[in-house]
This record gives structure tokens, sequence and C-alpha cells, in this order.
């Protein structure tokens, strides 16, 4: 099975998906289904966010694409990007490169600014996001905004996502759709961050209880940690 094919498999529950994007369930599902509000006294329906995931939420599935492409929704949408303007995106997008889920590609990376730029020159966008845009798509606030959000800390494959490492390359907590069934683990190791971590809590959640678990697992002092400030950082998001 091609890396290309194994990225768009679907293996996370989008409530996991979730979590790991740094999203609540909720508004994962809201931007993956589509949702239902009521305009003027009129029922109306906003599709989602990324058509090509809308079947595999139907099913409460994900594929690795679509978990990387909720981080980067969320990224536009922490700077302030309306939810409309990024389905635009993302259909112009999807146009340009001949893709399902263009925005997780080495090609958005390179040159992405770009489609915003031609929503703009096309007048398809209005109000505070218009606004928006002309500050987002210089350069350097451009890759401001989209490194940080998912790129940065990806690993390519020819142009598909193969890896990617939710708190830096220099660490040592990864995620990849063809190893520990597509779960965080450590690095050549295939041991689950998730599995560390609680072991850690369970032995004290001390010095020790991270000696112990390195001993245990096979792992360095320092990839415990990692795997416990990896899971503390889900954590966190989950209950903010």
């Amino acid at each position: 099975m091609s890396v290309a094919s194994k990225t768009r498999e679907p293996i996370y529950p989008v409530a996991y998906a979730a979590t790991l994007a740094g999203l609540d369930p909720r508004t994962a599902r809201r931007w993956l289904r589509g949702y239902d509000f009521v305009h003027n006294g009129e029922l109306r329906h906003s599709g989602p966010v990324i058509p090509a995931a809308s079947d595999m939420a139907a099913n409460d599935l994900l594929s690795f694409e679509d978990l990387l492409t909720l981080r980067l929704v969320r990224g536009f949408r922490q700077h302030g990007l309306g939810l409309p303007t990024i389905k635009r995106a993302a259909q112009a997008a999807a146009h340009r490169y001949g893709l399902a889920n263009p925005f997780v590609t080495r090609a958005f990376r390179t040159d992405g600014r770009q489609v915003f730029l031609e929503l703009d020159r096309q007048g398809a966008l209005r109000g505070e996001d218009r606004v928006l845009v002309h500050a987002l798509t210089g350069q350097q606030q451009f890759v401001s905004v989209v490194e940080p959000s998912l790129f940065r800390d990806v690993v390519f494959v020819g142009d598909v996502p193969g890896a990617w490492f939710p708190i830096g390359q220099d660490h040592a907590v990864v995620v990849r759709p063809d190893r520990a069934l597509g779960a965080p683990h450590i690095a050549d190791t295939g041991v689950r961050t998730d599995v560390v971590a609680e072991t850690v809590q369970a032995e004290g959640g001390d010095a020790a209880a991270e000696h112990a678990a390195a001993s245990w697992y096979g792992l360095t002092l320092q990839q415990v940690r990692d795997a416990v400030t990896a899971e503390a950082g889900w954590r966190h998001q989950l209950a903010a």
C-alpha cells in the first residue's frame, strides 16, 4: 500500500482526532459534517468545511490527512478567518491542485497564499475576512499562520504528509498512519505515548516513576518525558 493511500485510510474516531488537533469534538463534527441553522425563520444547512472528509465523518472515522487538515483549519480560525472563506479556499485549492484534500500538501505549503489572493481578486471575500486576507497573504504572515498550525512539524513523503511530530521534530513523539494504528508513539519504537504516560502516573508521577517506565519499555528518560509532555498537552486541551 502506498504512503498516499495510507494517509487517507480512515483510522481515527472523530472525537480522538479532534483531541489530537486541539479541538472540541463538537466543533470538529460541525466542520466535518456541516450543520443546520435558522436564518430569518428559515432552516438552512451549512456544508462541511472539508467535503472530502464528510463521508468518513458520517461513519465517525477520519484519516491522517483529515486530522492534519483540522489543525490547519483551526489555525485559520484562530487568526480570525470565517468558515465561509475557509470553505471557499478549500474549494479553490481543490480545483487548483486537483486534490480532494488540498490543504495538506507540499504544494499548499509552498504557494497556498495564492489561493486566498485569487479569491480576493475574484471578489469572493467580504468585510472583515477581506481585511484579514490582505494581512494574511504577505509571504511572512502566511508562513507564520501555516507553519505552526501544520507544516513546521510535518514530514512529507513526496507531496503527502507521512509523519507529524506534535511537540516538535526535536522530540521523540510522532504520529504516523502506518505505525501504532495511527496513535502517537515514541519514534522508531511503536511504544504508545498514552501507555507510557499512564504508567508514569500509576507509579506515582515522580522521577522514580519516569525511570521505571524507561526501564520497562526500553526507552530513554527523555523519551519518557516527551511522552508525558505530549499526553499532558492533549489532556489540557480536552479539559479547556
